[in-house]
């Protein structure tokens, strides 16, 4: 069988280029790696010649493209003050109070957030908004509700909370006439449709802000389970005091939980949120079950792209059949610990992205050729526990085959790490 390593890392590499032929018309050339690496070199600090810019743009485009977005469905067109007439009576101020018992000084936190209503007259929120709370209250406009935590997932920011009989402000006014707020269909958004955040940010009161989604399947790098739950995008304002909210679409039904945003100092109106495709099942089995069931493969790390294969020096000839998932960590304990998958150890910084390699590369599992991000998250979404799993797997181009059968994925203590640094910065 032939196979390459990675020894040798680039010196038998070939670029396949476009070039003009004899006859105007276009052709394409396959042109040795140093050359290709010269014209790349830098030149006092710039790129040589527009062919490097236009390889760099060549490349960033493979390594970039996605599905096109599919439109979504016919629009209601309700402007913004219908949308926050009727929605606004099932959003909610969350309070939570949670004290730290390993320290003396800043151990009393309090915590501000949004939450909305569900048909079922529960409440949902960001598990960031409540984690470690003793004690929770809901502001419903003009009542105060006491309120307990039915179930939390903090992989995907999530609680699920309930209130507590009786109105703290006023005992004898019931809650159970509060509206709520729907979800909307998954397959009826789509890129650039019209979005309301409606929230408490700030601390200044109920508000409503109107944008637009501006991503859709966004990956964040915040933990190693974010890129199997790809975000919304939008440039409607959102600020702390934010997370938990609802965002709406122009019939004003729920697109998205506002959990994220990007500080202004590192760009402007960026924020982001759990989708609906992936919000509603994951609500749906807390109530159910108290908790979301997960398999622990264990694994992160990104596909292979063009950029990650040179500096790899696999032969352009071998591009196609060594493209999969690159693996760059393993949980230990994990189905791919299991089984002695190898992360990466060499890391290299490509278009201001970090990426650990030298892991091993996964080219199928249970049969299904993973050729893209898609296709992954597919299989991966499809996995239960106490699946059994057919791996295929390169390791310094050599190809080697497993079966493991997937436990129940715990929650981690890193689970749990990045909403107790309190890093306010990242969540709104």
């Amino acid at each position: 069988m032939t196979t390459w390593s990675q020894g040798g890392r680039s010196a038998g590499l070939l670029a396949l280029l476009p070039s003009a032929g004899k006859d105007g018309g276009a052709r394409q050339q396959l042109v040795p790696a140093a050359r290709v690496r010269a014209w790349l070199a830098p030149a006092g600090g710039k790129m040589r010649g527009a062919l490097g810019g236009a390889i760099v743009g060549a490349l960033a485009l493979l390594a970039l493209a996605a599905p096109a977005d599919a439109a979504g469905a016919e629009r209601c067109g309700k402007t913004a003050e219908e949308i926050y007439g009727a929605a606004s009576g099932a959003v909610v101020e969350i309070f939570s109070l949670t004290i730290d018992q390993f320290r003396v000084d800043h151990r009393v936190l309090p915590s501000f957030g949004t939450g909305f209503r569900t048909a079922d007259g529960l409440y949902l929120t960001n598990y960031h908004v409540v984690a470690d709370a003793k004690d929770v209250v809901i502001y419903a406009d003009d009542l105060t509700l006491s309120a307990e935590i039915v179930a939390l997932d903090p992989i995907l920011d999530l609680a699920v909370l309930r209130e507590l009989a009786g109105d703290l402000s006023e005992p004898t006014d019931p809650a159970a006439s509060l509206p709520h707020l729907d979800f909307a269909d998954p397959a009826s958004i789509a890129l650039g449709e019209p979005v309301w955040a409606v929230g408490y940010p700030m601390g200044l009161g109920k508000t409503v802000t109107q944008g637009i989604l501006t991503g859709l399947h966004r990956v964040r790098r915040d933990t190693t389970t974010s890129w199997m739950s790809p975000m919304l995008q939008t440039d409607a304002t959102v600020n702390p005091g934010n997370s938990g909210g609802p965002l709406l679409d122009d019939c004003g039904k729920v697109v998205g939980m506002v959990a994220r945003q990007i500080p202004p100092a590192r760009g402007e109106n960026t924020a982001f949120a759990i989708p609906v495709d992936i919000l509603a099942p994951a609500v749906s089995e807390l109530k159910a079950k108290g908790k979301i069931s997960r398999p622990w493969h264990g694994l992160y790390g990104q596909m292979t792209t063009p950029p990650i294969l040179m500096i790899l020096g696999v032969p352009f000839l071998f591009w196609e059949d060594s493209s999969g998932f690159l693996v760059e960590t393993v949980e230990p304990g994990s189905a791919a610990d299991q089984i002695g998958l190898k992360g990466g150890v060499w890391p290299v910084t490509w278009g201001g992205t970090a990426f650990l390699l030298g892991g091993d590369i996964i080219t199928e599992v249970n049969g299904t050729r993973i050729t893209d991000r898609d296709t992954a998250l597919d299989v991966v979404r499809n996995l239960k526990v106490g699946d059994k799993v057919q791996l295929v797997y390169l390791r310094d181009g050599e190809r080697f085959e497993a079966d493991v059968t997937l436990p129940e994925r715990p929650i981690l203590p890193a689970d749990l790490q990045s909403y107790r640094m309190a890093q306010v910065s990242a969540t709104p």
